[in-house]
């Protein structure tokens, strides 16, 4: 299963539009002295231009020798530039200068932007807690969107089931306070609709379109809100529906709502997941009330930094197995827990 999307481009995705420009010259032996002065003079006028420039930079690094460096609003200014102050300053050097034109170079402007791995260094610094509640959410989401994905970084965590609506978990990074897994979407596939217990998610689209739909939280009958695994709540109330392109990143946790994710078009496409903390047990969700809590004890991946895991097969379930006598087990230690603490609270008052 291959992908003919358009890659995410760094300059045209997140760029300013500004354009630099860079240039210069160096004198021929024997006429350092006149070429220095002709510099200045052209430094000076292009110091003195304001319409289209942003930035000029002269440098001067020894006597004989000079570089441009201009910042433009966009490229038909530098083009202009480049036609009338630029070739005016190169008539005014050309019978002291070494060569017979101007050798330019530049572009857009670059903006600040991770490469995968400088992306996790980021979020291993910054994701150092239990429970979504610390979370930077927003210095978060913009940090992943510096990301600009190469092909060399993540196409070699990608693997498919041989089910055409089945989505893979495919995991890029682990550690005890997150998860970060690549997420295969074919054609037409969706996830249940689901939350996130304790953990934020972030689900930043690496490659094609996915839609995400959030729910608002429902109410849980007496089963749930006592701990057992399977119960009803009420009917689910669609909340807002946003369709991730590559660059974009959509966020999620338990008191924001539920989410579903679904990719509509004919094409594969591919979700980024930063799990922090990582995802053990949630609840899934059927639109007419039922609900059930499905706990990942050994969280389903199709691979694990690259490589196939055996344990996955054509039976797995991507989102886990429903597991009432785990889940029972996991609220009994945390209502002893509760009881503990409040226990501990009152003898040492």
């Amino acid at each position: 299963m291959t992908s003919c999307c358009e890659k995410r481009k760094i300059c045209h995705a997140n760029g300013t539009g500004e354009q630099v420009l860079m240039f210069g010259y160096e004198a021929k032996p024997g006429f350092e002295e006149k070429f220095d002065v002709i510099v200045q003079e052209v430094a000076h006028g292009f110091y003195s231009m304001r319409t289209g420039i942003r930035d000029i930079k002269v440098c001067h690094p020894k006597e004989g020798e000079v570089a441009f460096c201009v910042t433009f609003t966009g490229k038909d200014d530098m083009e202009k530039f480049k036609m009338g102050p630029a070739n005016d300053a190169y008539e005014l050097l050309m019978d002291v200068i070494v060569g017979k034109d101007t050798k330019f170079t530049g572009g857009c402007l670059m903006p600040d932007c991770h490469s995968m791995a400088s992306m996790i260094e980021y979020l291993k610094r910054t994701l150092k807690s239990k429970t979504y509640a610390s979370h930077d959410v927003e210095g978060t989401r913009r940090e992943i969107c510096k990301w600009y994905p190469r092909d060399e970084e993540w196409k070699r965590y990608i693997h498919w089931d041989p089910s055409p609506k089945k989505y893979t978990r495919n995991l890029m990074f682990s550690n005890e306070f997150m998860d970060v897994i690549l997420m295969c979407w074919p054609a037409g596939c969706k996830s249940s609709i689901h939350d996130h217990d304790e953990s934020s998610c972030w689900a930043y689209c690496v490659e094609g379109e996915v839609k995400e739909i959030q729910y608002h939280v429902p109410k849980y009958d007496s089963t749930i809100e006592t701990g057992n695994a399977i119960g009803r709540c009420t009917a689910l109330r669609e909340k807002c529906v946003s369709t991730l392109r590559a660059g974009d990143c959509a966020y999620v946790r338990n008191d924001i709502g539920l989410h579903m994710v679904c990719n509509t078009t004919d094409k594969p496409a591919f979700t980024m997941h930063v799990y922090a903390p990582g995802l053990r047990r949630f609840k899934i969700f059927a639109e007419q009330g039922d609900v059930s809590i499905h706990t990942l004890a050994e969280p389903p991946m199709t691979s694990i930094e690259g490589v196939i895991n055996a344990a996955w097969t054509t039976e797995t379930d991507p989102e886990g197995v429903l597991c009432p006598e785990s889940w029972n087990s996991f609220q009994l230690g945390r209502q002893r827990s509760t009881t503990n603490s409040e226990c501990d609270s009152g003898s040492s008052n």
